[in-house]
């Protein structure tokens, strides 16, 4: 019986990731000719791949090209950050309705940079210290959050409260300390508190591919203890793991990556929640098939929303854009309602 069901499993990770694949790549092209000036796939494909090796290409042509390149890529890489986030928080806590954004990850590090460019503002100008600084908010709101939990029973409900509570307080903090620091970082705050990939520049997405890649490879490597965990922590010592190495292992890379977000994209929810479900779905929970396909899905789900964004942009003709976790919390605040009724009812 285990046999069919692994090999069942086996081929439905393939077609999703070619499925995936394909859209991601058919919505990274549209992605790169959709803007205020349309651009053909054609002209864009010259200024990105030709322009380097001397091919004729209008300056403008390429300066949009590059700008909506670092777009689309900050958007998939985004994604693909919160998604695996995500399924590492629903694994560890054995919740699935964690999220890095309902538990209080994001707000707490986008409340860390705001601290940190009030209190070193010679320092956060340095992408490294704004990671670090973030990162450090991230562990706060995930301890936060499992600390008064823990004082309110340690059910998965009291889990789910009590990163709203975490949220709701240091989303208002947030919300004053940005306020106030805007003129330093001359980016509107709602853009940081809602998120936004159009001010991500191409020089900004090492600090965002780079740790992206090697956690995604360290989460895949370490799928073993991750399978063993979400049965049991008398399972996982059975299987020789460690559980608290294995939850605070991927604890620390869950908040990496949510920091790593928050530093370059802003706050943009529910793709934590959502991306891990899908996938599981789509490939069961076998990590070993979740954490690419989550990946995958994260990527492609925030690209759409950022599409998305242009989109009213551009039909709306209204000056500046929306931010992207507004339409990443039209697709997944019902989500999350049909995931809480469906807990609760169980």
């Amino acid at each position: 019986m285990a046999l069919p069901l692994y090999e069942r499993n086996i081929k439905h990770f393939f077609i999703s990731l070619t499925s995936f694949t394909i859209l991601i790549v058919f919505m990274f092209v549209l992605a790169l000719s959709l803007g205020p000036a349309m651009l053909s796939p054609h002209k864009v494909f010259q200024a990105i791949f030709l322009k380097p090796f001397g091919y004729a290409v209008d300056d403008s042509v390429n300066v949009i090209a590059m700008l909506r390149l670092s777009r689309a890529l900050a958007s998939l890489l985004c994604g693909a950050s919160l998604a695996l986030a995500g399924l590492l928080m629903q694994t560890i806590t054995r919740n699935p309705l964690a999220d890095p954004y309902i538990f209080g990850l994001s707000s707490t590090a986008l409340t860390a940079i705001a601290l940190g460019i009030i209190l070193a503002p010679n320092l956060m100008v340095h992408k490294a210290y704004v990671v670090i600084v973030s990162f450090l908010g991230a562990l706060t709101g995930y301890a936060l959050t499992l600390s008064l939990s823990k004082l309110s029973g340690g059910t998965s409900l009291a889990m789910v409260l009590a990163g709203i509570a975490i949220a709701s307080l240091f989303s208002g903090a947030s919300h004053i300390l940005l306020y106030v620091v805007q003129q330093v970082i001359k980016t509107p705050y709602v853009y940081l508190l809602m998120g936004s990939a159009s001010t991500v520049l191409l020089k900004d997405l090492y600090f965002l591919a780079f740790p992206t890649i090697i956690l995604t490879i360290l989460s895949l490597a370490f799928f073993k203890p991750l399978n063993a965990y979400l049965y049991g922590d008398e399972y996982a010592k059975q299987l020789g793991f460690n559980p608290t190495l294995v939850r605070d292992f991927a604890a620390s890379i869950a908040a990496l990556l949510t920091a790593i977000t928050i530093a370059f994209v802003g706050v943009v929810g529910f793709i934590g929640l959502a991306a891990p479900h899908i996938a599981r779905f789509l490939t069961g929970s076998d990590h070993k098939f979740a954490i690419p396909i989550t990946t995958l899905v994260g990527a492609l789900l925030t690209l759409v929303a950022d599409i998305v964004v242009k989109l009213v942009s551009m039909f709306a003709g209204a000056v500046g854009e929306l931010p992207l976790g507004v339409v990443t919390a039209v697709i997944g605040a019902p989500f999350l309602a049909y995931l809480i009724i469906k807990k609760v009812r169980e």
